[in-house]
């Protein structure tokens, strides 16, 4: 736990576990307030609105991040201090610039967005009024991440932390406390809820930044000390430095755009698809609300951890090139790998073994069908999360090794193959074909990223193999443990009659599933190995020999 950059990943990671955690938690009584068609208007309004964040903060939090490291390890603190201070300016003038766009483009994007179709539950006023109001979030979050770039950029990872989680449960007791006085005390309509959902995220990003200040004002004297530590050197030019920010940022911008590029890709194809595939309209727009909203609602848990390991792994990998310390480089970007695929592997193999009773759990329908069809938009979706996951890991390293521009062209062809797979896949297998043709295009960034990487590098690729057979190994027992387990309780307990079981069935299942799972990764070493200890497939035979 000495390593610097494990340290900021394991607090990145419990804020994150703990906010995506609760950020399940809430949609179940959100779903029972506003119901499957309050969820897709929901959706309707985060997924522009998350891309609009993207482009509203064009990747400078990350890029400042980069740029404080950088400069901090050349003992430049002058440098680093000056472009935060212009960055923060430009944020703030970004973010009034999102504002208008997205505010202005939003009945456009709602005329795309239901296809023209009348009878879907949703009107186009009413995606409008969702879109329009989510908006006002934009004036305040850009100048609020640039905080965090500069805190991450200098190893603190806390005031990320603290503030993220914040953020979250703000905005949760928002939306659940403001849904049921509009629905229950008001008497007003769920539509009316989801537009106050929606606005909670500027009132939770106000509460966010007064945290963020607060940090600020707290270790402003160190920061201030290292300004007094600054070494000689000549004197930098500021448009020449904005402009090498702004080559960290815009590519970070655009490879964080993924998960969004593609999800537009299916709120602009989805509806589309299905409804020529001969499905009611009415059940078309439900089954996008589970795959779009539910479903990446849960796998974005083990996802997180992959985002926590990137955010410190850029900065970190920047300033060991700085000193041109490689050795640092590939341990560093080797054990992000490892790390992300040891917990991501085995969390989406159980999630989609326990597909259906997940589903039933957090988001239990009474129509008929609805949870038999979430169990399986579930089952193949959850397997997404490694998708997500190692997208995210890769990236970051191609970012912390400077070689971005490689990721986004990889990308731009990945958003064709997408598209490509929707039109082709959708009318076949469904929501299922959305999920695949996503699959295959994160696979195709995935394996070029990894070429790269290794060609820069150098990393020994059977180093990595061997410890990454071991991971599915050992998933591969825990899976044939947990349908053992499942075949056992569907003997006796009903979960699909009876709601409340479902808890308990996913709770038995997913128990024996951990114990198994890290009981053999410590029974063998591999947890030890995380951490620096040699592991090789003849100690792993010795030690079963000597176990005998």
């Amino acid at each position: 736990m000495g390593n610097r950059f494990l340290k900021g990943a394991m607090i990145l990671s419990i804020s994150m576990f703990a906010t995506k955690f609760l950020g399940i938690l809430y949609v179940i009584p959100f779903q029972q307030l506003v119901g499957a068609s309050g969820m897709a208007l929901y959706n309707y309004a985060y997924t522009p609105y998350a891309l609009f964040i993207s482009l509203s903060t064009l990747g400078i939090p990350v890029g400042i991040a980069k740029f404080v490291s950088k400069y901090n390890a050349a003992k430049e603190y002058d440098t680093a201090r000056t472009m935060f201070r212009y960055a923060s300016w430009f944020m703030i003038a970004l973010g009034c610039v999102g504002f208008l766009t997205m505010y202005n483009m939003a009945p456009w994007y709602a005329n795309v967005v239901l296809a023209g179709q009348s009878e879907l539950a949703n009107t186009v006023e009413d995606v409008t009024m969702a879109i329009q109001t989510i908006s006002f979030a934009l004036l305040i979050i850009p100048v609020m991440a640039i905080f965090r770039g500069f805190f991450q950029g200098n190893q603190n990872m806390v005031p990320t932390s603290v503030s993220q989680f914040v953020e979250q449960v703000v905005r949760i007791v928002f939306i659940l406390v403001g849904s049921y006085y509009i629905i229950h005390i008001k008497g007003g309509t769920a539509k009316e809820a989801v537009g106050f959902s929606v606005f909670s995220a500027f009132l939770a990003g106000i509460t966010a930044f007064l945290i963020l200040y607060y940090y600020w004002r707290k270790n402003v004297k160190q920061y201030n000390q290292l300004l007094n530590e600054t070494v000689s050197h000549e004197p930098r030019n500021f448009g020449n430095l904005f402009t090498e920010l702004i080559a960290y940022a815009i590519p970070f911008a655009i490879l964080g755009l993924a998960t969004n590029l593609f999800q537009i890709v299916d709120q602009t194809t989805y509806n589309h698809y299905m409804l020529k595939s001969g499905l009611d309209g009415v059940i078309v727009e439900d089954s996008y609300g589970m795959y779009a909203g539910s479903l990446y609602k849960i796998i974005m848990i083990p996802v997180s951890f992959a985002i926590s390991f990137g955010q410190p792994l850029i900065p970190e990998l920047t300033y060991h090139l700085t000193e041109g310390n490689m050795k640092s480089v590939r341990k560093n970007l080797m054990l992000a790998i490892q790390l992300t695929c040891f917990i991501t592997v085995p969390a989406v193999v159980g999630m989609a073994l326990l597909s259906e009773p997940i589903f039933i759990m957090f988001f239990n329908s009474s129509v008929k069908g609805y949870n038999a069809m979430g169990g399986d938009i579930f089952r193949l979706g959850s397997l997404l999360g490694l998708f997500m996951a190692l997208y995210s890991i890769v990236t970051a390293i191609l970012q912390g090794i400077g070689k971005q521009w490689n990721g986004i062209i990889f990308l731009v062809l990945s958003l064709g193959i997408k598209y490509l797979g929707n039109v082709l896949l959708i009318p076949i297998f469904k929501t299922d074909g959305a999920t695949m043709a996503t699959m295959i295009s994160y696979t195709f960034c995935i394996v070029m990223s990894l070429v790269v990487i290794q060609r820069e590098t150098k990393f020994k690729v059977a180093n990595l193999i061997r410890r990454l057979v071991a991971i599915f190994v050992f998933t591969g027992v825990m899976a044939l443990v947990v349908v053992g387990v499942k075949f056992i309780l569907d003997l006796f307990m009903n979960y699909q009659v009876h709601h409340m079981l479902s808890y308990l069935y996913v709770g038995i299942a997913g128990l024996f599933g951990v114990i198994v799972y890290f009981g053999l990764a410590w029974y063998f070493d591999l947890i030890e190995t995380l951490f620096g200890t040699k592991f090789s497939l003849k100690r792993l035979k010795g030690r079963i020999v000597r176990r005998r």
